[in-house]
């Protein structure tokens, strides 16, 4: 049985309360594990938390029917992993529960410390997954096993050093017919069914390092490609499969150009029939002559983290980025047709109510589809963590705490900045000229799915920020 928790309720997922948006993306980390399993001889069942409403008689039901156990931890949501693991101890104390995934990279022993759980994995588990069922089964030891932490007579072990996948083309390819009964991917289109939805990742970490993300920590500071042919194999696979849709979910997509249009011109050629999403791209990545491939191979959505509209802030959190490529990126998608994505962050430490005002006024002045405004948060393994908690001002164990001048982090209170933040979205949607711009986009390109992807997000966004103007204003 391998499980995907809830997430925690925060102002960053709250639109995942919204049916439309719950199961943005199948857990692809629990879906490369069953495959190992699957084709080791293993019946696998997934949970997939993110994608339905938690339900403690659905675990109960389903734990009932297992021998082992496994499931990802996040940071920002532990509590729920605690929730779940004592759950399945209450009705199985003798099972094994194996954790992984980004908490558990992070910190592989205090992840066992503090969910209960039996194994702690981290980094790569495909390529321990069988080394730990020898273990669980006796036949061989769990000291023998790299990277790893393990309960034994009361007391946590480890064994070797991690070693991570260097061949990342070694993997099988995730199998993905035990989420087909979750809808994914309706963020993009309403219309999505399931099994039609899927992602795919084409390179593990990130070559960048930027101070509020966690990314480059949880890859081990260590970045690794695909091939192009390893690639289109699975792409392949998935348009007869029966997928309409795929999202690229790298952390950064798009970084290496030669390789990008290599694979664009390689689907440009097989015609696979399937319309691409590419989930994170960087703007120094806009380049004329691959977004004219993307757009010829299917790409219809592009989301870039453009974070801020003022050159210091963006220098502060080494975006690598300056204003003028930002303009440049978000311009040639509207361009080239494509339904274009754009995050921001409020409440950088120094950041004034100028900043603020300049960033909102930046994200009016480009021709983005959809934006998000988000607090700043403290993410656990991010660079603005480490130096909180080194100053005192975030505990260890507090893993994702957004900004707020009670703690002496940034110049406003948390409130604040939320209320920055709905009032951003709000203006930015509710402008005439958008509106109108956005209906013309959609009728030129003849995509149906822009204008309801529009609908969903609008409502979404200003339900949102109603929600949390009532929820700050209650806590005053």
């Amino acid at each position: 049985m391998l499980i995907y928790p809830q997430s925690t309720p925060s102002y960053v997922d709250a639109r995942k309360n919204n049916g439309a948006f719950r199961g943005l993306a199948p857990p692809l980390g629990l879906l490369y594990i069953a495959k190992i399993l699957e084709n080791d001889g293993d019946s696998v069942e997934i949970l997939d938390f993110s994608a339905e409403p938690f339900e403690e008689q659905k675990l109960i039901d389903a734990v009932k029917n297992a021998d082992v156990v496994g499931m990802t931890v996040l940071s920002f949501s532990l509590f729920n992993s605690v929730e779940i693991v004592k759950v399945i101890k209450k009705i199985k104390p003798q099972i094994k529960v194996i954790i992984g995934g980004p908490h558990c990279t992070l910190f592989p022993k205090k992840a066992l410390e503090e969910t209960g759980a039996d194994i702690s994995v981290q980094g790569d588990g495909e390529s321990i997954i069988l080394d730990i069922k020898k273990a669980i089964t006796g036949k061989i030891d769990f000291s023998e096993i790299c990277g790893i932490y393990y309960r034994e007579n009361d007391e946590i072990k480890n064994g070797p050093p991690l070693k991570l996948i260097e061949d990342i083309d070694s993997i099988p390819f995730p199998t993905r017919h035990l989420v087909n009964k979750y809808n994914y991917g309706k963020e993009y289109n309403p219309n999505i069914k399931k099994g039609e939805f899927t992602s795919i990742i084409t390179s593990r970490g990130c070559p960048f390092n930027c101070k509020f993300c966690s990314r480059n920590s949880i890859s081990m500071k260590t970045f690794r490609r695909r091939s192009t042919k390893n690639i289109l194999e699975e792409i392949k696979s998935l348009s007869e499969m029966g997928y309409k849709y795929v999202s690229f979910a790298d952390d950064s997509f798009l970084e290496n150009k030669k390789q990008a249009i290599e694979l664009f011109e390689g689907i440009i050629k097989e015609q696979y029939g399937v319309k691409f999403i590419i989930t994170a791209a960087r703007v120094n990545s806009a380049d004329e002559e691959l977004f004219k491939k993307m757009k010829k191979a299917g790409v219809t959505h592009i989301q870039f983290g453009l974070e801020s509209g003022n050159q210091d802030v963006l220098d502060f959190y080494n975006k690598k980025i300056t204003l003028d490529k930002i303009r440049y990126a978000v311009n040639l998608g509207h361009n080239m047709g494509f339904f274009t994505i754009g995050s921001f962050i409020l409440g950088a430490p120094f950041e004034t109510k100028e900043h603020f005002e300049k960033t909102i006024q930046f994200a009016k002045s480009l021709p983005i589809d959809s934006v998000s405004f988000l607090p700043l948060r403290y993410m656990a393994g991010s660079e603005l963590w480490y130096g909180a908690v080194k100053d005192g001002k975030i505990l260890e164990d507090e893993y994702m705490v957004q900004a707020d001048s009670k703690r002496g982090l940034g110049h406003f209170a948390r409130e604040k900045i939320i209320e920055y933040c709905s009032k951003a979205n709000r203006d930015f949607y509710l402008r005439p000229n958008f509106v109108l711009r956005f209906f013309i986009k959609s009728l030129k390109n003849d995509e149906l799915g822009f204008l309801q992807s529009y609908l969903s997000l609008f409502f979404s966004n200003i339900k949102q920020s109603l929600s949390f103007m009532g929820l700050t204003s209650r806590s005053k």
